[in-house]
């Protein structure tokens, strides 16, 4: 067992974004294996394999917190907390400070770095703005980045204070997608024009199922398969839409929109597999990469929309994502593993 002992505050009854304080600095512990107690001056200790000790009011701003060994953490200007070894026991009678100050002097412990805030009720907002910040993901493209993040962060800093889960949000941005498709079938500018703006506000709320489950602690492997297979079944839905809707003045619109859907999968599906087999999400910094992630298809079929010229947004997506997926499969048969190869996995396949 490893066992967090961190002294309890007043502060850690404020709420923010949906969580108590309190709650937060448990959750983020727990998630790292910790078994957490919260202690004000009369502190048992029980055995543990290792003990991490929190004396000041912090909040945690990384997602996945990894301690091992014996460290000081610290975080700019203050110490955030430490990390000791069961043999701390030995030392600790019934004041914390006393048995710490004992450690470090027996021994040679360095520090490590870690994101996080001293608590006070001054810096409250700071702390709301720095967690919103850090749901951030940095694989993001770039009009996520850009745009989509700037719109999703604000919404889901209303959407954290309600009783909404991320299957529901999920759900509800794969109904906006609907919509917006179906209202392309009506083939007046105007019904174009609000279809686009519909796609664009799918693409900013796809985003907020995510930042909410990071949030709120409530990520879970089916909430992120089933996001993902509704956003496969939204990509398609909306090409077809627009293949359908331009196909009645030309046929050959059909095969423009065959390999838009086409690109559409197969960018999803390469990143999806890079997962799967090298056990790590899909990054790629050569200077040769085509940006053409989800967030920036929908919105080249946004501005499509608005200028009224879906069949070059159409062009544009089939071209630019069958080009990356080729690209990707030249440049990365060399890349190595980072973990070992899934159990099932098959080469080639």
């Amino acid at each position: 067992m490893k066992l967090a002992l961190i002294r309890d505050s007043e502060i850690y009854n404020k709420k923010l974004l949906g969580l108590m304080l309190r709650d937060r600095i448990r959750k983020s512990l727990e998630k790292s294996g910790f078994v957490v107690k919260f202690f004000n001056d009369n502190l048992s200790l029980d055995e543990a394999e290792a003990y991490l000790i929190i004396n000041e009011p912090v909040l945690f701003l990384e997602r996945d917190l990894q301690f091992e060994g014996e460290k000081i953490l610290v975080s700019d200007d203050f110490t955030v907390g430490y990390l000791f070894e069961r043999d701390f026991k030995d030392l600790f009678v019934r004041d914390p400070q006393s048995a710490i100050e004992k450690y470090v002097a027996m021994n040679n412990i360095k520090k490590l770095e870690v994101r996080a805030l001293k608590l006070s009720e001054d810096n409250l907002k700071l702390a709301e703005k720095l967690l919103l910040s850090s749901l951030i993901k940095s694989h993001d493209g770039i009009v996520s980045r850009l745009l989509n993040r700037r719109i999703s962060l604000r919404i889901s800093k209303i959407l954290a204070e309600r009783n909404v889960t991320p299957n529901q949000i999920s759900f509800f941005s794969f109904f906006l997608s609907i919509l917006g498709s179906a209202l392309f079938l009506l083939d007046t500018y105007l019904a174009t024009l609000i279809a686009g703006i519909i796609i664009q506000l799918h693409s900013i709320i796809d985003g907020c199922d995510g930042e909410i489950a990071r949030l709120k602690f409530m990520e879970s492997k089916y909430g992120a398969w089933l996001d993902g297979v509704l956003d496969r079944y939204a990509d398609f839905i909306t090409v077809f839409c627009i293949t359908y809707s331009l196909a009645q003045a030309n046929s050959i619109y059909w095969i423009v929109g065959f390999f838009a859907a086409f690109a559409s999968f197969m960018i999803a599906y390469t990143g999806d597999k890079f997962v799967a087999t090298y056990g790590r999400a899909y990054s790629d910094s050569s200077r040769l990469s085509i940006p053409i992630t989800r967030d920036v298809r929908l919105f080249i079929i946004f501005l499509g929309a608005i200028f009224n010229c879906l069949f070059f947004s159409l062009i544009l997506i089939a071209l630019l994502g069958n080009a990356e997926s080729l690209r990707r499969i030249l440049s990365l048969r060399n890349v190595t593993p980072s973990i070992g190869l899934p159990p099932g996995t098959v080469r080639g396949g």
